[in-house]
């Protein structure tokens, strides 16, 4: 277990402690600086989920999501929620008085930051100023906004989101009706509280995690990765069409299409239909266009070339171990490789008689009572590597790249042709986007261009790589995916008999559906099996979608080991 995972479990028995609820889940973790889990805040999460009914607060983070300050409305918010917290408890928990002391003293012991008159460093500064009785000078507008961030302890669910509402239009000019409400969509919209999410990204402030929230790329802040989504919405200019914004969109921040419109759109066809009925597909090699581009597409391409950087620089910092494993994992896979070609003797109706069978002819009218000696054979065997790509990835971004591509290394060295591709989803559109093909043996590398962002529709993306699989001709074909489990998309699954709206895909429909498809997929001879590399909390999805065909790799040292049995066993049944 890493150190990440040690963390994140500390969270949760700190959230716990405050929620005195085993059930419950948070949406949020909060970290300190050097990346443990920090008790006062995570128990104040806790705290605010026992006290409140927090399905009835969640609405409002929802509404943060499609804005472009969401990440620092949504902080604002902790910070009066901390407030009524601590207030409403610190009667029955004094301990919370010397923990509140002493994050404030951390919170306090870096300088304010003057120049960011409106930014959460300076209010969260202000804030646990005033919680050390010490408060700071204060202009009119700063008293204004801490003043009315400080909650009364009796107030309802619905009181806490009015009056969060109101001081958010009158401080910061923020409508009342969400952008969501006005508009038609937003892009990479994944629901940043949706239950179940994992592996996310860092809101702007004193590392605070949310769980399942969208990463549009890395920003470094206090030594410490921190991903959030730059939310925008595609706006569309004059004799547009919302498919042809969403077309160009995707195609300047992924890539051009690797097929013509004609062949996408058959593939549209015979893919986009029953549960991801009014779904796009996108099938790219990462070309990208030249010409101008919009600013946040610029924006958005510079944080994925951020971490494109980073995943190779993590390889690189480990290069010895990994290519340890490389060595192990080739090794590995090449003796299955001669094993399978073995010279067997084999019963056939032609070649030496056998003279100790001769019976069975006339006996049982089996008439193979000859010996021929065969070399056994592997055949063409073709193998598919598919990252998961959504944003539930992003804390593991540099470690799922570099574990694909040691795959990739060892299939190469013994040379077997592999096609590493990652799949995603932007407002109903899956983009799979393939890293290196087939016969690009000398491409690897590319691999580290893996980058996660926006949503996970998985039925979909195992029945375009069905689609894309059955296309080569190969008398074998192997698919391994590198997922946590957790299909969630902001596309509906369209209501039977055409009746308006639909149902959310994700939670168990979502995994129904993956499910489905995954059996499909075996039913054609193709059994995908699952790296997993999500949580507890989604293993049972994994179990569901994937069955037997499972491998979750404790740790980095059994990496070579685990992958490469997993790949033999394929080949042996074969």
């Amino acid at each position: 277990m890493d150190r990440e995972d040690i963390e994140s479990r500390r969270a949760e028995n700190q959230f716990w402690n405050g929620a005195e609820n085993y059930q419950l889940r948070a949406d949020f973790q909060m970290y300190r600086p050097d990346g443990e889990a920090d008790l006062y805040f995570n128990t104040i999460i806790g705290l605010v989920y026992r006290l409140y009914d927090y399905e009835r607060l969640r609405p409002l983070f929802n509404t943060f999501q499609s804005q472009t300050s969401g990440a620092f409305y949504t902080d604002l918010f902790w910070l009066g929620l901390e407030g009524v917290a601590f207030r409403r408890t610190v009667g029955e928990r004094p301990v919370l008085e010397d923990l509140r002391r002493q994050y404030a003293l951390q919170v306090t012991a870096q300088p304010r930051k003057s120049a960011e008159r409106e930014g959460i460093h300076n209010l969260r500064w202000l804030w646990f100023r005033r919680a050390l009785g010490d408060p700071a000078q204060e202009d009119s507008w700063e008293k204004g906004v801490l003043d009315d961030l400080t909650f009364p302890v009796g107030c309802t669910e619905e009181e806490l989101t009015g009056r969060m509402e109101t001081l958010l239009h009158k401080w910061f000019k923020r409508a009342r009706r969400s952008v969501t409400d006005r508009q038609w969509a937003a892009f990479a919209g994944r629901d940043i509280l949706h239950k179940g999410k994992k592996r996310s990204g860092l809101v702007s402030g004193n590392a605070l995690r949310r769980l399942g929230e969208p990463g549009g790329g890395p920003v470094e802040e206090e030594g410490r990765k921190r991903f959030w989504q730059k939310n925008f919405l595609l706006r569309l200019g004059q004799g547009q069409t919302r498919e042809q914004v969403l077309r160009e969109y995707v195609e300047n921040c992924f890539g051009v299409s690797m097929f013509p419109p004609s062949e996408t759109a058959a593939a549209e066809k015979a893919l986009c239909t029953g549960n991801h009925k009014n779904c796009r597909l996108h099938f790219t090699k990462g070309v990208l266009p030249t010409g101008h581009v919009s600013k946040e597409t610029a924006w958005e391409r510079d944080m994925f070339q951020r971490q494109r950087e980073k995943n190779r620089a993590y390889y690189q910092a480990r290069l010895v171990q990994n290519q340890h494993i490389l060595s192990q994992l080739a090794q590995q896979l090449q003796n299955t490789i001669l094993l399978q070609s073995d010279v067997t003797d084999s019963r056939t109706r032609a070649g030496n008689l056998q003279p100790r069978l001769a019976w069975r002819a006339g006996a049982l009218q089996d008439g193979r009572v000859f010996v021929q000696r065969q070399q056994s054979e592997l055949g063409d065997l073709s193998v598919d590597i598919l990252l998961d790509a959504s944003a539930s990835q992003n804390q593991q971004q540099e470690k799922l790249s570099t574990q694909a591509y040691l795959i990739a290394a060892a299939l190469t060295r013994c040379q077997i042709p592999v096609r590493v591709s990652s799949f995603c989803s932007v407002s109903g559109c899956t983009v799979i986007r393939i890293f290196r093909d087939y016969q690009e043996a000398g491409k690897n590398d590319a691999i580290f261009d893996y980058v996660s962002a926006g949503w996970n529709r998985d039925g979909l993306a195992l029945r375009a790589m069905d689609w894309l699989m059955e296309r080569e001709q190969s008398d074998h074909r192997l698919l391994i995916l590198l997922s946590d489990a957790n299909p969630n998309d902001d596309q509906k699954i369209p209501n039977p008999g055409m009746l308006p709206g639909g149902r959310d895909y994700g939670g168990k429909l979502g995994v129904q559906d993956a499910a489905d498809e995954a059996g499909k997929l075996r039913k054609h001879g193709l059994s995908p099996v699952c790296i997993f590399t999500g949580s507890d909390r989604e293993l049972p999805n994994a179990r569901q979608i994937y069955g037997k065909e499972l491998l979750r790799i404790p740790s980095i040292g059994w990496f070579a080991d685990a992958v490469g049995k997993l790949i033999q066993g394929r080949i042996q049944a074969m």
